[in-house]
């Protein structure tokens, strides 16, 4: 009875009350939160090509570092890693060979911001079109660096709790692409200490390329988000992992409409934009979070699929075979759940696939899409034209799958450019390549040149589709 009644005693009265929210009895949740830099040297002999736009971008000095921001949680059975990357992208073969090094972890995300201002990881940035970007020790700096924090942060867990904020501002979002159609929705996770309350980290998916400084640049930044997650740091006291959304189509900053500290307006392509506009987005977090509600994250479910995509983009099969891209293809055999022999000098097929992943973590009430690109607003919503605009290649293709429908009501998060960057994932019907073009136009639209089929689509969004279909049986089958 001494036992019962001094049990009863700590329920109620607790540390600051905060054993009367029923969200702190999820006593497995463990989290921690790091990060380690990657901000490449630009004065060494060999040149530091900057990734986006066009090749022949030399960096010739280093603004503000670049970051592998992580975060480790676990239920006390399985343990997941999310990493994100200051950089234009990570291809899956590189996350592969991270998650070989840590079989302690049960499974690691690495994300991308997508930002333009860093080092070429993929290929296409050169000093030319025909010449590879890539500082090969550079990205296995990178890769065990990422090894190292992951490691790091396994040892450092501790008790959390959990609320999701969600805030739209489409007035922080452009789309420079017809039809007009954006996801203005800044999601959140926030990750409380079971202790004392205290917010330990934060989780905060946005909604824009990081390209606000623009082609004209050659200092090495992470552009907005750097000083996204610096004003959280002072909202919070806590670290923050910035991951991108639905960004393809292209969502970028706008051009007008933003203003700094003084209220002054300052211009697209400049430091002081970024600031400002980085700002903007962790003042809409701040705001997001006055009305967050607890979550529980436990237990885990790993979803996940291997699929092949076909490259059917004639400048990406270029690059592959002037050594450009490096990267393992295999023949295309029309369905994503297999693929062919592999590709060599010996063995050219009319059309090649690469392998990539979609995963779906189910953690207790959220879902968490990790999408291998860029996806289309459009695929979240479902607001594909119907009918089809006049002069799309693919005016009867079926509407894909999209989020919103398989997904319902429950809280998400979008981790774009996950474990890959396989470039824009545009709805079929959407697709214009072909002359005439759609609306009116005498030239076809930016998104095609960066994508590499228009298979690529409603393959990824089957593969979604599927995924939660999985998460509601008990087994994890279909």
């Amino acid at each position: 009875m001494r036992f019962f009644s001094v049990t009863l005693a700590i329920l109620f009265l607790g540390i600051g009350n905060y054993w009367l929210c029923p969200a702190l009895l999820a006593e497995n949740l463990h989290f921690s939160i790091g990060s380690a830099e990657i901000t490449p040297d630009v004065q060494a002999p060999q040149a530091v090509w900057m990734a986006g736009y066009y090749p022949g971008r030399a960096a010739t000095s280093v603004h503000d570092p670049l970051f592998a921001r992580g975060m480790l949680l676990s239920d006390g059975q399985t343990k997941i890693a999310l990493v994100s990357l200051d950089l234009i992208g990570w291809s899956y073969p590189s996350t592969i060979a991270i998650r070989e090094q840590l079989p302690e972890i049960d499974f690691v995300v690495i994300c991308s911001t997508h930002n333009h201002e860093g080092p070429d990881t993929i290929g296409i940035w050169g000093e030319s079109f025909i010449k590879r970007g890539v500082d090969e020790q550079y990205n296995q700096h990178v890769e065990k660096t990422i090894v190292h924090l992951v490691k790091r942060l396994d040892q450092s867990q501790q008790p959390v709790t959990v609320e999701f904020a969600t805030i739209d501002r489409p007035d922080l979002v452009h789309d420079t692409r017809q039809p007009i159609v954006i996801d203005p929705t800044i999601r959140v996770l926030r990750f409380r200490s079971q202790m004392d309350g205290s917010t330990l980290g934060l989780l905060v998916q946005g909604t824009t390329h990081p390209e606000s400084l623009g082609a004209r640049n050659t200092a090495i930044t992470a552009d907005f988000p750097c000083y996204t997650q610096k004003r959280l740091k002072q909202h919070f006291d806590c670290p923050t992992v910035y991951v991108s959304g639905a960004i393809g189509g292209l969502m970028t900053p706008p051009a007008a409409g933003i203003v700094n500290d003084k209220g002054w307006p300052v211009r697209l392509t400049t430091f002081a934009y970024a600031e400002a506009y980085g700002n903007e987005v962790a003042d809409a977090v701040a705001e997001a979070l006055e009305k967050g509600q607890p979550v529980d994250l436990t237990p885990f479910r790993i979803l996940r699929k291997e699929i092949a995509i076909p490259i059917d983009n004639p400048l990406y099969r270029l690059a592959r075979s002037l050594n450009v891209i490096r990267r393992v293809s295999y023949e295309w055999t029309g369905q994503p759940e297999s693929w062919g022999k592999r590709v060599t000098r010996e063995f050219r097929p009319d059309r090649a696939a690469a392998i990539t992943e979609v995963s779906l973590l189910q953690l207790g009430d959220v879902k968490l899409l990790g999408i291998p690109g860029e996806l289309y607003p459009e695929l979240v919503f479902g607001k594909i034209p119907n009918p089809a605009d006049a002069n799309v290649d693919f005016p009867e293709a079926p509407p894909e799958p999209h989020i919103t429908r398989f997904i319902g009501d429950e809280p998400y998060l979008l981790l774009g450019l996950a474990n890959d960057e396989i470039g824009y994932i545009i709805p079929k019907r959407q697709w214009d390549r072909e002359a005439p073009y759609a609306f009116g136009r005498g030239a076809p639209q930016y998104g095609e040149i960066n994508s590499c089929s228009h298979e690529v689509g409603p393959i990824i969004m089957d593969t979604f589709a599927e995924l939660c279909q999985r998460a509601q049986s008990p087994t994890g089958e279909p």
